[in-house]
């Protein structure tokens, strides 16, 4: 190798949990520096992405928190289930969300402003009271919050204070 190279190694260790069905995903959840500050996103659907599998807003959540110096970025929704769009009660789901928020050093709300599961998202953030000190929100170019990653205003991740 040319002494004007230079190589670059990194290790990411990737945790899914999925129902024992497969229909219902929990966590997704990237680690890469164990030294950094941690960050949950709160969206509202999970996507077919596991362990392995990439999808768009895998990717985009992964790139934005590596972007603004996180180590790691656990991906939760308001619904665990895969291919239900209907929002179901999940007392499994909302353990972990809670578990994930309470780890965390950064809790970013980024589950769209769309009208689906309106009365989910008023309750999530009533359950994240205990944490409004590490409550942020993504804003994307136009100054809105509660972006979601796929916006293609919010590619880039403006995190605020919630």
């Amino acid at each position: 190798m040319s002494k004007d190279l230079i190589e670059k190694t990194s290790t990411v260790k990737t945790t899914a949990v999925f129902s024992k069905s497969g229909a219902d995903r929990y966590l997704l959840k990237y680690e890469w520096d164990g030294t950094k500050k941690s960050a949950v996103i709160i969206m509202s659907v999970p996507s077919v992405a596991s362990e392995l599998l990439f999808d768009q807003t895998s990717m985009l959540c992964r790139n934005g928190a590596v972007k603004n110096g996180f180590g790691s970025i656990s991906i939760v929704n308001l619904t665990p289930a895969i291919h239900n769009p209907a929002p179901k009660q999940d007392k499994q789901n909302t353990s972990i969300i809670m578990e994930e928020c309470e780890k965390a050093d950064c809790i970013i709300v980024a589950f769209g402003r769309g009208t689906n599961f309106l009365v989910e998202k008023e309750a999530m953030l009533n359950a994240l009271s205990p944490f409004e000190k590490k409550l942020y929100t993504l804003i994307d170019l136009k100054g809105q919050p509660f972006s979601h990653p796929l916006s293609p205003y919010a590619h880039e991740w403006l995190i605020r204070k919630l």
